[in-house]
């Protein structure tokens, strides 16, 4: 009879434990499809953002590629030094941007320090800039080192 009542007991035991168990399985089911709920939601908002209102003041270009997050880059400042260096970061952030042509130049300007802010100065005051890629084009020959000798120079070190 011991054997009985102590067969029963587990028996008993092994039932609350299965039943714990399927609740426990449940709410985690349960957690788990609301999870997927909220990650579906928020992968359909950022791919199909909510357009900017008229009365928005700022508007974010569009991501040149829409299944990436927006990432924050610095503009690269320009000083007069490694202008091939200086051209390629500049074209790959406007390219990254989707920047505008015309807006390039004026970005460009935000971004020019020392030496190179004063010759731009002057070839704005002087209307020597039409277009970024006059821009380029008077940058590489103002900065970049020139192929010939430089006869003023010593031969000797």
């Amino acid at each position: 009879m011991a054997e009985s009542t102590r067969s029963k007991t587990s028996l008993e035991h092994m039932e609350e434990a299965t039943t714990k168990l399927a609740s426990n399985q449940l709410h985690t089911t349960t957690n788990f499809d609301e999870l997927l709920q909220c990650i579906t939601a928020l992968e359909t908002n950022y791919q199909n953002p909510p357009t900017p209102s008229s009365s928005s003041a700022n508007p974010q270009p569009s991501s040149p590629h829409p299944s990436l997050p927006r990432m924050k880059l610095e503009v690269p400042r320009f000083d007069g030094s490694n202008p091939s260096g200086w051209t390629f970061k500049i074209s790959q952030f406007f390219d990254y941007h989707a920047t505008p042509e015309p807006d390039r130049l004026v970005i460009a300007s935000f971004t020019m320090e020392g030496p190179a802010l004063a010759w731009f100065q002057w070839l704005t005051r002087n209307g020597q800039i039409s277009s970024w890629s006059a821009l380029l084009h008077a940058l590489e020959a103002q900065f970049s080192p020139s192929q010939y000798k430089d006869s003023t120079r010593s031969c000797a070190n």
